[in-house]
Formats: structure tokens, sequence, C-alpha cells
């Protein structure tokens, strides 16, 4: 797909981001990630229901300096750059307020992907609820960095979903999924309580993640990686955190 074409998804996803209330205001962001080390991105201060595939911005990956379009970048911008830094397969992202992911987010509590089978294989069986940290600081930037190595939907609390995709169409299917499944575990709660998928499902359902490509050990991380992600998430980012500061060169 062309830069022209990929103008015209990225104001086609902002457009529907908008359409399902899933932001409000100036809320949410999307990116896309170019050869050359170029990315397109919606401006800031424009309803995602108003952006047209002329606003969308180009972008220095590395700087976020403008490189093509009159509007000014968003703030946020860190969510997606640092995501694009530890995940060579990831070439789009997704940032929204989904109204179910947010009231998780606002709650301190985690979406459970393991309530639903398809879930799993699509999302893994974990959405980790990240520390809070304050938007743009240096802890929440290392949040995505560590995260973003072991999940393809990160929930940032207080804050809201930030979802990771192969293209944008990938990035948006899996925020709609993760709004989806919140829904679900949220009405479930009401009835008395969700209840997990059957352990020994697992397995069967995580073999079938990585047989699609799906995951981090599809990806060939470390198993010892992986092996972290039932971790606390405090525990989880800050070994992450050290792993990869141990790991650049000195």
């Amino acid at each position: 797909m062309n830069v022209q074409a990929l103008r015209r998804e990225v104001a086609r996803i902002s457009r529907r981001l908008w359409e399902r209330g899933w932001v409000a205001n100036h809320d949410g962001n999307v990116t896309v990630r170019l050869e050359g080390g170029r990315v397109l991105a919606t401006p800031t201060a424009v309803s995602k229901g108003d952006v047209r595939e002329e606003d969308v911005l180009v972008l220095d990956g590395a700087s976020g300096k403008v490189l093509s379009g009159a509007r000014r970048p968003f703030s946020e911008l860190y969510l997606h750059l640092e995501a694009y830094r530890v995940r060579d397969d990831v070439h789009a992202v997704v940032h929204a307020h989904c109204p179910v992911l947010c009231s998780f987010a606002v709650a301190g509590l985690e979406v459970d992907p393991a309530i639903l089978p398809e879930a799993v294989v699509s999302l893994g069986p974990r959405i980790p609820l990240a520390p809070p940290a304050l938007p743009g600081s240096l802890p929440a930037k290392q949040q995505i960095q560590a995260l973003a190595r072991l999940f393809d939907v990160i929930l940032l609390s207080s804050h809201g979903p930030v979802a990771l995709g192969a293209d944008l169409e990938q990035a948006y299917l899996r925020l709609e999924l993760a709004e989806h499944v919140a829904g679900i575990q949220q009405r479930a709660t009401w009835l008395g309580g969700a209840r997990r998928i059957p352990e020994a499902w697992l397995d069967p359902l995580l073999k079938s993640r990585r047989k699609a490509g799906l995951g981090p050990e599809a990806r060939g991380l470390s198993p010892a990686v992986p092996a972290l992600a039932d971790a606390p998430v405090e525990e989880l980012v800050a070994a992450l955190v050290r792993e990869t500061s141990s790991s650049r060169p000195s």
C-alpha cells in the first residue's frame, strides 16, 4: 500500500474510532510505520471524526519531527514510538479511550482475555494493566518498552488501551476485541463474576496462537521472557526494564 493509500486508511480508522464512541473531543491517536524510519500520524487538536487524509502527518520516527503536513503531532507520540522501537513486527498502533476498557483502567482492574477461547488465540492470555505513570514521563515510556515486548494490547492505568498490529486493521481489530471482552467481563460481574476457561484449554489454545505466528514465542523471544508474562505487572515491568538496560551496549 502506498503512502497516500495509508493516509486514507489512517483517516478511515480515525473516523471509525469516533463513530463507535471510543474517542471524544481530541482523544486518541493512530500511527503507521513507513519505510525509511518515517511514521504516519494523526494530528493533535482535531476530532478523530474530522481527520481527513490530507491532515495525516509524516513524522521522523526517531525524533517525532514533522517531515510533511501543516498540523502538529500529538503529545502521546511516545506510546507509539516506544512500541516500534521494541517490536519489528509492529507497523501500526492505535490508542483510544474505549469506555469499557477505560472503566477497567480507572478502577485499577485487569481485563482477562482467558474468559473466552477466541480471545486467548487472538490476544493472548493477558491484557496487562500498566502501573500508574504520568503520561510522557520516563516510567510511562519504560512501561511501553517493557510491556510491548510481550503483549499486543496494553491497558494504561487511569488512561486507556494501546493496541499494536502488523497493520492498521489488525491493531484496530485487537482493540475492538479487547473492548468486547471487557464488556462481557463487566456484564458477567453483574451475574456473579466471570469464570476463566478451564486451565486444560490454555495450552492447546496457545499452541494455536503460536501456529498462527502470534505471541512472543512465535516471534522468537527467549523462553525466559514469555515466562515473565504471569508476574505481577510492577514486577514484570521492572524485570523487563532491567533486561533491556543490561542488553544495551555500554
